[in-house]
């Protein structure tokens, strides 16, 4: 093999370096730009001891992300608002206020609360045009959600 192999493959070399390291900023800005696209219904969150549970199915859980940095939706029987803030892939939710009234279905009720408290455990996402995802600090995924 001659030199000019080994030109042409480090040069695809350099290319797939280029094409791998270059884009991760542009998929990262547009983390936050398909965030606020999208209203986002949950699927599962992260019961009590951290598996992912899926949803009671006749109680949406939604979050509607703005570009504004406000968050807000329904936690299943309540009413909820926050603020949030993303820089790359990271993501902080700051405690959300929440209105209170009562759920008589207590199953319901326990599914909420762990919501809101996962909410406040995430630190990463990813997203795409169907799926968005959080993850908490050692890199479980806390919250799934789908477009609604």
């Amino acid at each position: 093999m001659g030199l000019a192999f080994y030109g042409a493959l480090a040069l695809v070399g350099v290319l797939v370096f280029l094409i791998v390291y270059m884009n991760v900023p542009g998929t990262r800005a547009s983390a936050g730009i398909l965030l606020s696209q999208y209203p986002w219904t949950l699927e599962s969150y992260a019961g009590t001891e951290g598996i992912l549970v899926p949803v009671i199915a006749t109680t949406p859980i939604t979050a509607r992300f703005r570009a504004d940095g406000t968050l807000s939706g329904s936690a299943g029987c309540n009413q909820y608002g926050a603020n949030y803030s993303t820089q790359g892939l990271a993501i902080s939710i700051f405690p959300p206020v929440v209105t209170e009234r009562y759920c008589e279905n207590p199953l319901v009720m326990q599914q909420e609360q762990a919501y809101l408290e996962d909410l406040s455990k995430a630190v990463e996402i990813r997203v795409n045009e169907s799926n968005l995802n959080l993850y908490d600090k050692t890199g479980k995924p806390v919250l799934v959600f789908g477009t609604t």
